[in-house]
């Protein structure tokens, strides 16, 4: 009897660390396949990366944040035009919707968003938020399922 309830175990071991690898082999990919969307746009050589904020698939979500998803911001010097912010998606056909002008109003004090772009392709929503902060312009893209 103890045989057969340590074969029991072993198995029922066994296939649970199976099913965890499969799982998380599954939740890989799907992270990877958002790196690769936000890989394939056109962010300039001159953006100073500050951070990268990448939430992977989970087969349970219990937070409430959107899983998957990846964000990423970056500082600049330059300036951002609404042209230049279509042109960040044009590599991947990413074609992205503006709203703003993208140039800080002669009013405007402390930090302020100049204009939000968005698209949506292939399943995903990309959100590109260019801001006026004391240190320069900010952008935020962010990448998730749509």
């Amino acid at each position: 009897m103890k045989k057969i309830l340590g074969a029991i175990l072993i198995c029922i071991v066994v296939i649970a660390l199976s099913a965890f690898f499969i799982v998380r082999s599954l939740e890989d990919r799907v992270t990877d396949e958002f790196v690769a969307q936000m890989s394939r746009l056109a962010i300039p050589g001159d953006w100073e990366p500050l951070d990268d904020i990448v939430r992977r698939e989970q087969f349970l979500c219990m937070s409430m944040s959107t899983n998957p998803s990846i964000a990423r911001r970056w500082q600049a010097d330059t300036a951002m035009t609404v042209q230049d912010v279509k042109q960040i998606g044009a590599p991947a056909d990413v074609i992205f919707s503006v709203e703003g002008t993208c140039q800080r109003p002669a009013t405007a004090t402390g930090p302020t968003t100049l204009c939000i772009g968005y698209a949506t392709k292939d399943g995903y929503k990309y959100q590109l938020t260019v801001s006026s902060e004391l240190a320069g312009l900010q952008m935020a893209l962010s990448v998730r399922p749509s």
